[in-house]
Formats: structure tokens, sequence, C-alpha cells
């Protein structure tokens, strides 16, 4: 993992405020840094790195786990109500957590466009230079699916800036356009990446990622053949399978032949682990009511959700308690695995044609992993619907704090229904925030931040509702 928890160097080469937060380069230094394999070689860690913040906690949770019904803000007043806002439906333009995910999003693409616009000019390897094209294009396009969830159309920037006055003027890209963008980046990706990585080179992308990431993106397009096309070439690789141990799935140590992209942050290492925070003050993330009610007989709810001295449950997915002497802890964040590959694909194959043995088949190797004696048969089902809420609790409970569930409740059109009859808040069972809410069609996508609105000088449109 040194390739990627050892990231210093290049943020320093960032200068200078500009629309979208995508900082130009200074000339004088970039055209005189980048000349060498090993120079390359920190600007694609830096990309590396700036995915590294953003799917961290406190940061892409907030809109994935914490919108939803799986987690809610314990405390509700701690950076004046910024966090507690994402969980009560509260949110304004203003709010300035949407701002640093927005700006470190955009960092990111920065950083992916430099390596791609330099890279061909630099004498390396040629199979490593595919591969870090690869790379770059799959975190470009992972950032860009988040945005494009979040906040609907986006500014869709593919070149790297050098010029922050060309970009006042920037307006949103309908988001078609940005998906067909991610969609050719993670094409090309596909063909650049290598099928494995090496030991030294854990945690860099694969073709499995970039295959999985595909099957994500056509999932939320509704193109269900090609969902079925992109996970059987992964199914199909021989490279992936369920682990026995499912909390094994999450232990910084462990080697997993499931997890197909994850991110480290490895401890003790100039603070590049995660910062510790004392799980009886981790107020930000906790498993609601709900939550524990629905799986509270799932041994997989044990697996993955301590309690708190205080009485709040805490998902040990993202928390440990080993701490280093700079304090700081290993965490490993799972990006894609495989378990959700079976299940984009039993999804796909319901949406086509019920009912399907296969997918009944597919959905049963997840869910008889948890429960080896309670398999589904397809007499349990009696329409399409009812097997896709199946999945659908299937992967609430499989992939929680894994950042999927909003974006599954959006997807499947589920959003509305499922929030608003949660939102008593409280410690009620059925609560899914801590305090009640009111949900609207406008909450789906999340407010443009204020600044980036103004430093277009009003170029940038807000979402409706806010």
């Amino acid at each position: 993992m040194k390739y990627l928890i050892y990231i210093t160097l290049l943020s320093a080469l960032f200068s200078c405020e500009s629309y979208i937060d995508l900082k130009p380069l200074a000339e004088n230094s970039v055209d005189n840094f980048y000349n060498t394999a090993s120079d390359l070689e920190q600007a694609v860690i830096a990309t590396y790195d700036g995915l590294q913040t953003s799917v961290r906690p406190g940061y892409l949770d907030h809109f994935a786990e914490v919108r939803s019904d799986n987690t809610y803000n314990f405390a509700t007043t701690p950076a004046g109500g910024a966090y507690a806002d994402f969980d009560n439906f509260n949110l304004t333009s203003a709010n300035d957590r949407l701002n640093v995910f927005w700006h470190n999003s955009y960092l990111t693409i920065q950083r992916a466009n430099i390596v791609l616009n330099r890279i061909d000019a630099i004498t390396m390897d040629e199979t490593i230079k595919e591969s870090r094209k690869g790379e770059v294009k799959f975190i470009r396009a992972l950032t860009y699916f988040y945005l494009v969830q979040i906040w609907g159309d986006v500014p869709l920037v593919v070149e790297e800036t050098t010029d922050p006055i060309s970009f006042i003027g920037q307006t949103r890209t309908p988001a078609a356009e940005v998906y067909n963008q991610i969609i050719t980046d993670l094409t090309e990706a596909a063909g650049e990446l290598p099928a494995t990585v090496n030991t030294a080179n854990d945690g860099r992308v694969t073709q499995g990622a970039a295959l999985g990431l595909l099957a994500r993106v056509y999932l939320v397009r509704k193109d269900y053949q090609k969902v079925i096309e992109y996970t059987n070439q992964v199914i199909n690789s021989g490279l992936y399978s369920l682990d026995a141990d499912y909390a094994g799935i999450y232990d910084y140590a462990k080697k997993s032949n499931e997890v197909i992209f994850k991110v480290f942050f490895k401890s003790g290492t100039n603070s590049e682990g995660f910062p510790y925070l004392n799980v009886n003050h981790d107020y930000n993330n906790t498993a609601a009511r709900d939550f524990m009610e629905t799986f509270k007989n799932d041994p997989r709810l044990d697996a993955i959700v301590d309690t708190s001295n205080i009485g709040t449950y805490y998902g040990n997915k993202v928390h440990n308690e080993n701490v280093s002497t700079d304090n700081t802890i290993d965490i490993k964040t799972v990006i894609l695995r495989y378990a959700d590959i079976l299940l984009m694909k039993a999804e796909a194959l319901n949406e086509l044609q019920y009912p399907s043995q296969e997918a009944l088949d597919l959905l049963n190797q997840v869910h008889t992993r948890a429960k080896p004696n309670l398999a589904f048969n397809l007499a349990d089902f009696t329409s399409k619907n009812q097997f896709l809420e199946a999945i659908l609790k299937e992967r609430r409970i499989e992939f929680a704090f894994e950042n999927l569930r909003w974006f599954d409740l959006v997807r499947t059109g589920k959003a509305l229904e499922v929030m608003s009859a949660k939102n008593t808040g409280g410690g009620r069972p059925n609560a899914a925030s801590a305090l009640p809410y009111t949900i609207s069609e406008s909450d789906l996508l999340f407010p443009i931040p204020q600044v980036q609105i103004d430093a277009s000088s009003g170029n940038l449109k807000q979402n409706p509702g806010y």
C-alpha cells in the first residue's frame, strides 16, 4: 500500500482560487516538474489522495448513508447543525459541507486531468503508462459519478485547468453528457488496466473495478442488458468470490478475494491514517433505530455494528480502537466488492424478466452466506416489485456503511416512499433520523453550494427547491 498511503507532495503545487475550485497550476512550476516517470508517479498518487479525502468518514457518508434510513446524526448542534441538516432534510446552499465535497471532487478531477494531459510526453515503461492512464480515468469517472448522483447536472471538465478566467462562465453540463463521459472513461480504463496487481501495489485500480463500476453506472441508467454484460465479465474472470467470513472483509490486515476496489488509510504514516474518534463521541454517522430494529436477527448486524458506552451504535467497518501514536487508525474503505456484482446482476435480470431462477440464485448466494438455512424460493415472491424489495433489503444490510443506500433508494424511485414512512425522529423504533423531518421531490438532489454560484457570477443555476 506504499503507493496509496504516503501522499504528501503534490498538493503544494496547486495554487490560485478559481471557479468550481479547480486549482490551476503556476506554469513555471508545473512545466518544470512533469518531466520524468517519477514525477508522473507522484501526480498519480496525488489523484488517489483526492479520492481518499472524498470517501473518508465524514464526507461521502453524509450524502449516501446519513441522508438515508441507515444512519443518522446523533448530535444535532455541532458545526452549527451542518451535519445534522443532511439527516433532517434541512439543507441550504450555505452549508459548508456541500462546498467541501464539491471543492475536493474538482480538485481530484484536476489532478486526473493533469496526468492525462501530460503523460504521453513522458518517457516511461509503456505498460505502466497505460495502467496509470486507466487508474486516473477510473478515479475521474468515480468522482463524476458521485457528483452527478448528488447534484444532477454538474460542470464537466476533462482538460487541465491553467487559466482560472476561462472557467468563470462555466455552466452545468446535462447529466446525460456527464454519464457519457463516465462511461467513456471507464470503458477506456477497462482496456488499459491490468487484471491483477502484486502485493506492493495493492489498492491500485484494476480492470475488475472499471468493469464493476460500469455495471453500477448502467444500473443507474436502467440499461439492464449492459449491467448483465459487465457483471458477467467480472464473474467470468474467476478472480473474485464471496468471503466466508463477512466481518473479515473489512479487517485491514486481511486480504479479501471479495473486495474489488478499496481505499486504505494507514495509521502512523505522516497522518495518512484516519483520525481516531472516540466512538462514544462519533455522532455523525450512527446506526438508525429503524436499521437496528429491521436487522436485529441478522448476524451481519453484530458483525458490523457495536454499541458505545452512551447507547449509540457505531459502524465498525469504519472504526476501530487500534490507535497509533499519531492518534490515527487503520481503516479499509470498500468502494466495490463481489457481492455487489451478484446483486446488481440479479436486479437487472429481475427487471428484464420476472420470475428469474438465475436472479434468485444470485440473491441467494449473498443471502445464504449470512443465513445458510434461510434461502429464498420463487414461491416467496408474487411480483417483480416484491423481488426488487428483497434485493434492496439485502443490499441495505449487506452494504451498510459502504455509501450506497441513499443512491439505491433514489435509483429505484423508493426514496420518497421509504423516507416519508420513517420521519418520526427521536428514539422510536422506526425512526431514521434524530429529529422529525419532511421530505419532498426536491430533496432527491442536493443544493449547489452558494459560494460556487457566486463565483460563477450566477452562471451556475441552483437546483429546484433551494
